[in-house]
């Protein structure tokens, strides 16, 4: 028998988000511990456009996919940065890629990392230049830290990432004006939604739990997020 939040060992599961941590967070067990209560994770945001503690509909359009920006530039420096940080051979390796009985699954999880981290990157043009096209300015990446010394602690905080900007572009897209605009932010939520599901598998958790999905306001991302953001 297993707990109900955890994949059974013999099903490989559906696959086709410290001292300056310990100074805002108390600690890493302490970050972890937190960003599970709440049920998703851990985001930074740099920037929202005006009004960080409004409503999303004292938000234009490009107020809005700023904020997007800002989740995606997260995501895509994360990624970036375990990518330059870890080869190959360490992925596979790793007691992770060990979950995966098969080979072929096995000896692609570096790539499928290279995949997300790739999306992300993709996310972060496209909106930028979706900003410049009506008139606005792309927000800049932040300074971040990323609280994480193992694969293991990787694929959870990716999972919690991958969670929370899920239910950020959920939060958001109903409140955006233009339709062309709301076609591409939802075509970068579904693709969020399949990273979280890859990374709820190598988290040992079940692929899609819920029927239903949180959709969550700025200051609810910003109450999550914060402990990420250096500068």
């Amino acid at each position: 028998m297993t707990d109900e939040n955890t994949v059974r060992e013999e099903s490989d599961g559906p696959l086709d988000f410290f001292e300056t941590m310990t100074e805002k967070l108390g600690s890493r067990r302490k970050f972890m511990g937190d960003a599970a209560k709440v049920g998703a994770g851990a985001v930074a945001l740099s920037a929202v456009g005006a009004g960080t503690a409004s409503a999303f509909h004292e938000s234009s359009d490009v107020d809005i996919l700023n904020y997007a920006l800002t989740l995606e530039h997260l995501e895509a420096t994360y990624y970036a940065e375990f990518l330059d940080e870890h080869s190959e051979s360490d992925v596979e390796g790793s007691a992770v890629a060990q979950y995966f009985a098969r080979p072929t699954l096995r000896y692609s999880l570096y790539q499928q990392i290279e995949d997300v981290a790739d999306h992300e990157a993709q996310h972060v043009d496209a909106l930028s230049q979706t900003i410049s096209d009506l008139g606005g300015t792309p927000v800049e990446a932040a300074e971040y830290t990323f609280p994480y010394d193992s694969m293991e602690e990787f694929v959870a905080l990716s999972d919690r990432i991958e969670a929370v900007g899920v239910s950020a572009y959920a939060g958001a897209a109903p409140y955006i004006e233009n339709q062309d605009v709301l076609a591409a932010a939802l075509s970068i939520h579904s693709v969020e939604a399949n990273h979280s599901t890859f990374f709820n598998v190598l988290n040992l958790q079940r692929a899609a739990p819920n029927a239903f999905n949180p959709a969550r306001n700025k200051d609810q991302v910003l109450g999550i997020v914060t402990p990420l953001i250096d500068s």
